[in-house]
């Protein structure tokens, strides 16, 4: 099983069934490289800011 990267019906986690291979995984795999992707700029950014000591 694995958990998906979206949330179901009142906020419950999803979780998909199957080998990997299916269209629901590759969107699961996309969204989690979006993610991924936005997390390192959002660190990047964060280490910038403390390595400014004139940002407030």
């Amino acid at each position: 099983m694995r958990l998906l990267p979206w949330s179901g019906q009142g906020g419950k986690p999803c979780y998909l069934v199957g080998d990997g291979t299916c269209y629901l995984s590759r969107v699961a795999d996309d969204i989690e490289c979006v993610q991924l992707d936005m997390a390192a700029r959002l660190l990047d950014h964060a280490t910038d800011m403390l390595a400014d000591h004139g940002a407030a």
